[in-house]
């Protein structure tokens, strides 16, 4: 049997807040984003590594790393790793700045408007 139907999109939310996680998982799955979500950095590899994402949204500050680090180990292993979109406090503006010279695409700071996170999910 075929599928007529398109898959939806596969977005990650990287957050070690579960109120975060939740939030942006409900916001994505109203986009119409099959949405996962990991707590911290190893547990993101390890979705990243098993599976295919449209894109990627990670707090900066992880209890295991960074986001910055998250996405820096996943373009060694794929040259083409999706969207990233960091979620960043003031004092990690900076090295967000070097990601996206690094090659991710965008970033917003905290405390979000999640209406711009909605405009910069579509435009990635």
């Amino acid at each position: 049997m075929t599928q007529d139907r398109k898959q939806k999109p596969r977005a990650l939310v990287v957050d070690d807040e579960p109120d975060i996680r939740e939030l942006l998982g409900i916001t994505l799955g109203r986009m119409q984003f099959d949405v996962e979500t990991a707590g911290d950095q190893a547990s993101a590899l390890r979705r990243l590594g098993a599976g295919h994402y449209d894109v990627v949204l990670t707090d900066m500050r992880l209890p295991d790393g960074d986001g910055g680090q998250l996405y820096l180990e996943l373009k060694a292993r794929d040259p083409d790793p999706p969207p990233f979109i960091f979620i960043t406090g003031y004092g990690t503006i900076e090295r967000a700045v070097d990601l996206l010279k690094a090659g991710a695409d965008d970033y917003v700071t905290k405390p979000f408007d999640l209406d711009r996170l909605v405009e910069k999910v579509r435009e990635v």
